[in-house]
Parts: structure tokens; sequence; C-alpha cells
């Protein structure tokens, strides 16, 4: 039997983010559990009998008071936000932009933030209009004696109201990720602590529940490095999580977490370090500057696939800061000078986030 606890604190990280955006938004109620603590959606999906035009027309008020609560945390109606969308679009339209790609790329992360906040707004004006529209004929269809039609209308209502609760849901959570880098992609670094064999085979499997996460969320998710255990699992590994806000929603996973086991009526603990940074443009990275003093570079054979270049010769780099002991290997490419350039932006991207906490 097991029995997987984290960090104690990890459950109210969790609830968190829904928490503070509801208060924002003066739904606090929304909180609090509703015929016996089912959400609309898992309400309505379990129960069909109980659709009705009125409640239906509440929860269409519910949603469209949490989406101009967002709409206006972002700020899509002011005139500050026209005025700097127009700015970004005569920027962009500059003949010699790109002539400085890190001032190209740097404009066009801001402009596609702002067209994200209108394309946001389009769409809730569209799905307001398509369920008010789907209720008013429904209630037309039920008064001229047409049930089937009418309750036909009502589950089409019920369905985008249930897209549009989805969506202004991770709308919310977004709008938190205010951080420098949480639009970024993210490295996570899982690594065994105290345990021998056990704790191996729990970095395994962190590695696969974070594998999974990434899946269902729509994101890419690939093994960038690892370290075999003895026996089985990993040792160490480097998973590599590409996705909209994949670093601002994983951040919060750094840390040592646990695994207990119950064999034999006794309790057995296994630990496990995460670590999680983001993975940065070359334009970033570079206009950090680090004294080469402070690094310490140690090479060493890759192994693996790849035939004789990674066995016979010193492709694999390690490199350490050695003011803040910082340590990063890379043995992504067949090449030395190659992984060496990741290692030192994968290490500068740490620093990075160190400054920034």
């Amino acid at each position: 039997q097991l029995s997987l606890l984290r960090t104690s604190d990890s459950v109210a990280r969790q609830r968190l983010p829904r928490l503070l955006v509801m208060c924002l938004g003066g739904l606090v109620s929304r909180c609090q559990p509703s015929r016996g603590g089912r959400s609309f959606t898992a309400r309505f999906a379990s129960d069909k009998d109980d659709l009705s035009l009125s409640s239906l027309k509440q929860e269409l008020e519910t949603s469209q008071r949490r989406a101009d609560v967002v709409i206006a945390i972002s700020g899509v109606d002011s005139a500050e936000f026209k005025a700097e969308a127009s700015r970004l679009r005569e920027v962009v339209n500059e003949p010699g932009l790109w002539d400085d790609p890190a001032r190209a790329q740097k404009v066009m992360a801001e402009l596609r933030g702002f067209e994200a906040a209108e394309a946001r707004q389009e769409k809730y004006v569209e799905l307001a209009q398509e369920v008010t529209l789907a209720l008013e004929l429904s209630g037309e269809a039920s008064a001229a004696g047409d049930e089937d039609e009418g309750r036909s209308l009502l589950q089409e209502a019920m369905a985008l109201l249930t897209a549009w609760e989805e969506k202004v849901s991770r709308d919310e959570v977004e709008l938190l990720m205010t951080g420098k880098f949480d639009q970024s992609n993210c490295q996570i670094s899982i690594f065994a602590g105290a345990g021998g064999d056990e704790a191996c085979d729990w970095v395994e499997m962190l590695e696969r529940m974070y594998s999974r996460y990434a899946e269902r969320k729509g994101w890419g998710a690939k093994r960038a490095d690892f370290l075999p255990g003895d026996n089985f699992g990993f040792k160490s590994v480097d998973l590599e999580v590409s996705g909209a806000y994949a670093f601002g929603m994983l951040r919060k996973e750094g840390g040592t977490h646990r695994l207990v086991r119950i064999w034999n009526g006794k309790r057995q603990t296994t630990f496990a370090g995460v670590q999680v940074a983001p993975i940065l443009e070359d334009a970033t990275t570079e206009a950090v500057e680090i004294d080469p003093k402070d690094l310490e570079w140690q090479t060493f054979r890759s192994g693996g696939k790849g035939g004789q270049n990674v066995n016979k010769v010193e492709t694999g780099v390690r490199v350490v800061h050695l003011p803040t002991g910082i340590a990063v290997r890379c043995t992504d490419e067949r090449s030395q000078l190659i992984n060496k350039k990741i290692a030192l932006s994968r290490l500068t991207a740490k620093l990075l986030m160190i400054q920034e906490e």
C-alpha cells in the first residue's frame, strides 16, 4: 500500500490562486459548497433533469460577473491599454525592427500579451451572445409547447456555459502569472535524496507524474538528461516542459517531496528534491555577464546511445558556479561546445531566478 505525501503546504498552494481571484471579483460565495459541494459542471453533467431556464440564467449572470472581473483586471477597455497596443503594432511594422533581434523579440512578446487579452474579451462576448440566444430560443420553444426543442436548447446553453466557466477559470489563474518568466518553458530537475533504491524509484515516479500532467495540459515534455539508479529508477533526471505558462504553473513544485510506504506495518520514508528553472531565450541569457573566474568546468563522457563519439569523446559538461554552489550538467548534444553553451544558459536561468526571488 502506498501513501503519497507531499510538503504540508502543497494543497494550500494549489487552492490559493483560485481563492485570490474569487476574492478580487467579490465572488467568495462561489468558493462555498453548493448542492452537496458539486460545481456547476459536475452538477448538471450528473443530473440533467435539473435543467431549468432560471437556473441557467443565474449561471449566465455569475459567469458574466467573473468575466467582467477578468476583463477589468487586464484593463482591455482602458485608454492606456489601447494606446500601448496601438504603439506596439506601429513598432512591429517598422522596417528596421529586426536589426536588433533582442528588442524585436521583446516587442513581439509584449504585443502577444496585448493580443491575447483582446482575444479573451472577444471570446467572452461571443460566448455571452450564444448563451443568451440559446436561452431566448429555449424559452420561445417551451412557450410554443415544443418541450423537446426547448430542452435541447437548454442543453446547448449548458454546454456553452460549461466551456465558458472552464475558460474563465484558466484565465483567472493566468492573471496571477505576473512573474518575469512565468510565461516561459521550464526545466524540472529531480534528484534522489535519502532512501537508496527506493528514492531512485520515487524520482522515476515523479518524472512520470509531471510528464502526464504536461500531457493533460497539452504541453510538450521530453527527458533532457538522466542518471540511472544502481538497480532501478533514476538518481537524477531533467525534464524539459514546453507550453503556455509552464514555468508559472510549475515553479512552486520546487522543494523536497517525500514518499511514505507502509510495509509490514512499518513506515518507510524516502525523499527526492525538485528544482524548477525557466528556459530562457538566448538574448536574455547572453545579456547576463558571469565572471569566468566564478565558473568551474568539468568534462566527461556522455555514454549511452550516440556511437563512438559520445562513448569515447568527453562531450558531456558540468559547470559549477562557485559563489552559489549551483551545478548544471548537460549531455544533450554530441558536441562539447554546444553542451557548454546549453549548460551556461541553464545556469544563467537559475541565477536570474535567485535574483528575482
